[in-house]
C-alpha cells in the first residue's frame, strides 16, 4: 500500500534516498509481512515463516500489546522494512545487561534483500533511530542483531554504536548493541540529511525503574 493513503509520522531523507514510517496496519500490511517472512535470507533470523492464518494472530497481538509498538518503514513508495520498538522493562533481553532509564528496546527487519546493502541499510537505520529518539524520548535504542548479520553490524559499528557485549539468547547468539541518541544526531550533522515528523500518541516504553529477574 502506498505510504501516502496512510498516517506518515516520520519522513527523513538522507543519500538520496526518502525513508518513512507508519503504524502497522494488519489486514493491509500483513501479506507484505508473510512474503518477507519466507524469504531465504529471513526465516534462519526470524523464525516466523508461519501460514498466513498464524502470522495474522501473531502481527494483531504485536499491534494490541502494551509494551510495544510495530510499524511499517518505506524507501520512497515502496515497503521495506518492518520495526518493533519495545519496553526494556517487559522484555527477556533485560536479564542480559544493566539496563539504565531511558533505554528503549528495537527489533528491524529489512524485507525486499536488495535493500541489503550498505548505503539503503545506513539510511534506513538512521532513519529508525531519528524516529524513535524522537517519538519515544528514549536515551540509547538497545538491538541484538545476529552475529551472523554481516550488513547491519559494520553499520552500526560506523554510526559510534557500542557493542556491549555478544549474548546467547534462546534462539540465536547475537551482539548486543547501544546507540546513544547524541551519537547518531552527530552522525547525521557530517551530512545534507532532513526530516520532518508528525508523531501521534506514543506509549510509555523507556520510563520507569528496571528490576532484573533472575535467569
Amino acid at each position: 500500500m502506498k505510504r501516502e493513503m496512510m498516517k506518515t509520522e516520520c519522513q527523513f531523507t538522507h543519500l538520496g534516498r526518502t525513508i518513512s514510517f507508519r503504524p502497522i496496519e494488519v489486514e493491509s500490511d500483513l501479506p507484505i509481512l508473510h512474503n518477507w517472512m519466507h524469504q531465504k535470507h529471513i526465516k534462519p533470523f526470524w523464525k516466523l515463516d508461519l501460514p498466513m492464518e498464524d502470522l495474522h494472530t501473531w502481527l494483531t497481538n504485536s499491534t494490541q500489546a502494551s509494551h510495544k509498538d510495530v510499524y511499517m518503514g518505506y524507501v520512497d513508495d515502496e515497503p521495506v522494512c518492518y520495526l518493533i520498538a519495545y519496553d526494556i522493562k517487559e522484555d527477556a533481553i533485560k536479564n542480559y545487561y544493566d539496563p539504565e532509564p531511558g533505554d528503549l528496546g528495537m527489533h528491524l527487519l529489512i524485507g525486499p534483500r536488495e535493500y541489503l546493502n550498505p548505503t539503503d541499510g545506513e539510511a534506513i537505520i538512521l532513519a529508525m533511530g531519528y524516529y524513535l529518539f524522537n517519538k519515544y524520548g528514549a536515551k540509547r535504542i538497545i538491538g541484538e542483531p545476529d552475529v551472523r548479520n554481516r550488513i547491519i553490524l559494520p553499520i552500526i559499528k560506523r554510526f559510534g554504536a557500542n557493542i556491549l557485549k555478544e549474548i546467547e539468547l534462546p534462539n540465536k547468539k547475537a551482539k548486543l548493541v547501544a546507540m546513544e541518541q547524541k551519537t547518531l544526531l552527530n552522525y547525521c550533522s557530517e551530512f545534507n540529511t532532513s526530516a520532518t515528523l508528525n508523531i501521534g500518541d506514543a506509549k510509555k516504553l523507556c520510563e520507569g525503574t528496571i528490576t532484573n529477574d533472575s535467569h
